[in-house]
């Protein structure tokens, strides 16, 4: 049954993506959570995969009407990418499962997370 509601909510975060052209990876990333259960640190991946992907198709059109600066696409594309990939590869392999506990409660890597994906879409709202 979550499920269906992960696949209507995709499809609401699409339309929201065609709407406002953002927003995206911060509606995205707690659907994979809570609805497809996917781990949040996996998710911020698909996220980006998937908003990325969104991205690139609505950038088509405006690059056939020349609304493009290529060099400006090229410099923040390649910076963000090498950034994503050195992040994950270097940065994320080190963080502990288990940052620390606090009483009784073991604060994880992915409750922060999740934490900072809910204090970022209130910031955002």
């Amino acid at each position: 049954m979550l499920t269906v509601f992960g696949y209507l909510a995709s499809v609401l975060i699409g339309i929201s993506l065609g709407l406002i052209g953002g927003g995206g990876s911060i509606l995205t990333v707690p659907v994979l959570v809570y609805l497809f259960h996917i781990s949040p640190s996996l998710a911020t991946s698909y996220s980006l995969f998937v908003v990325g992907s969104t991205s690139l198709i609505g950038a088509w059109r405006n690059y056939r009407e020349h609304q493009v600066n290529i060099k400006t696409a090229l410099f923040f594309g390649t910076t963000s990418i090498i950034t994503i990939l050195l992040t994950r590869r270097f940065l994320i392999p080190v963080i502990p499962d288990v940052l620390f506990n606090w009483g009784t409660v073991a604060v994880s890597w992915n409750l922060v997370t999740m934490l900072l994906f809910a204090v970022l879409m209130v910031a955002a709202s």
